[in-house]
């Protein structure tokens, strides 16, 4: 049985950490996994994913230079022959202590479309020079990287991957229609607009409209500013890190993404799983899981009449409505399972 290791910076919240503990799960029945870490921060449900006798987890702490020399010794020592790093700093770790050690591979990993100068600098070099390849989940942030100098022969695309429910069905509330987004409180999702859509909404449709924004980030002030200013109150609610996010899921009618720019949206994939049309902006990937006009709309980003005559078009036509989550759960399960990621992963393992 072969060794795996992945290094992540925490296993907290948060689409990477989320998708390295399912890395680490779906590949724990062919290998045997080491999952490193940089802090301590943990989700519960991803502790729970990589709760399984073939998966070590080893906190690495200290500065960076113990940090690394920690990762050579148990490489070294277990003989791990493929290591996956997902996050920019989990690049520079893994690059280093693998440096002449020619029996274990590197993997990089970029999980965005955008980066910091200095971030780009770094991981392009290391893409160049230390890393067998470098492992995008997003095609818009390969061709942009790629584009800024990454070499096209060592750019891989591995889309992120979601555990296929399917439990709960798309229903068209009669007495209130109620819209969801997901993601953190940042200026890239533009919830500005979001908001100004609902707002718009409300003027032109004669339904009764509940948009729930569901998450937490540096952006929450400005965002119940906006909502007080507009007058939002009774048709805005803010909610928090909920434990339970996928009731929330599964009471509402319509996805609402807003992002200015996006790499693969794991909102998105959560939303189509449970048979939501979603409306979303045509950034990054979003036109990957949203097939216009099949599994929901697309429309330009900062454009909130667009957006809300989308979702009035929805909520005006619940068969609609009904037809595009089942066509987007169809789609999703077609190209973003656990199976299709586990078998892209073992793809690049055996091929060493």
């Amino acid at each position: 049985m072969k060794n795996i290791g992945i290094l992540i910076r925490s296993l907290k919240p948060g689409g990477a950490e989320k998708q390295s503990a399912l890395l680490a799960s779906v590949l724990s029945d062919d290998y045997r996994v080491f999952v490193f870490y940089q802090y301590k921060e943990a989700a519960p449900a991803n502790l729970k994913l990589i709760n399984h006798e073939n998966i070590v987890q080893i906190h690495l702490n200290g500065n960076i230079v113990s940090k690394i020399t920690q990762l050579r010794k148990v490489i070294v020592k277990n003989e791990i022959q493929c290591l996956f790093a997902y996050l920019s700093s989990d690049n520079l770790i893994a690059s280093l202590a693998t440096l002449g050690l020619s029996k274990c591979i590197v993997f990089g990993g970029i999980r965005s479309s955008k980066l910091p100068y200095h971030k780009f600098i770094i991981l392009k070099f290391l893409h160049k020079h230390f890393q067998k390849a470098t492992i995008f989940n997003n095609h818009s942030g390969q061709d942009q990287f790629i584009s800024h100098g990454f070499l096209k022969n060592k750019s891989i695309v591995v889309p992120n991957a979601i555990k296929i429910n399917g439990s709960s069905l798309y229903e068209n509330h009669n007495e209130q229609v109620i819209i969801i987004s997901v993601g953190r409180f940042v200026k890239a999702k533009d919830y500005q607009t979001a908001l100004f859509s609902i707002k718009e909404l409300t003027r032109i449709s004669s339904k009764k409209i509940m948009y729930y924004i569901v998450g937490f980030g540096p952006e929450e002030q400005s965002i119940r500013d906006i909502i007080f200013k507009e007058n939002l109150n009774d048709k805005v609610e803010i909610i928090i890190k909920p434990d339970n996010i996928e009731e929330y899921y599964k009471k509402a009618d319509i996805y609402l993404c807003t992002s200015i720019f996006e790499g693969l949206s794991n909102s998105i994939m959560e939303a189509l799983n449970y048979h939501l049309p979603v409306v979303a902006t045509d950034v990054g990937d979003n036109k990957r899981l949203v097939i216009h006009n099949q599994t929901g709309f697309l429309t330009k980003k900062s454009d909130p009449v667009e957006i809300s005559n989308h979702l009035k078009y929805i909520i005006d036509n619940p068969k609609l409505g009904e037809s595009l989550g089942k066509e987007g759960f169809k789609h999703l399960k077609a190209n973003y399972s656990t199976d299709k990621f586990k078998e892209r992963y073992k793809q690049l393992i055996e091929s060493q």
